[in-house]
């Protein structure tokens, strides 16, 4: 959801900017009807992982295995 009027009034005046590209329409439909029951389903789900917890969880799988130690996120699985 894009709130312009929020954004104008905390100062950041852009509106006529995404008007001026065609992008109105766009934003009009992002704003259109949720399902919010799916949209709280989705959240009840979602798992945030932020830089720290990212990094302590690194630390803790090198621990566990040294061999983990200077690989990728992605390699460690």
């Amino acid at each position: 959801m894009v709130d312009f009027e929020s954004l104008r009034v905390n100062g950041f005046v852009i509106e006529d900017l995404f008007v001026t590209q065609g992008w109105k329409r766009y934003f009009k439909m992002l704003n259109g009807p949720i399902y919010s029951r799916m949209v709280k389903e989705f959240w009840m789900k979602a798992e945030v992982f932020d830089e720290l917890s990212a990094r302590m969880q690194e630390e803790e799988l090198v621990r566990n295995d040294p061999t983990m130690k200077g690989k990728t996120r992605e390699e460690m699985g």
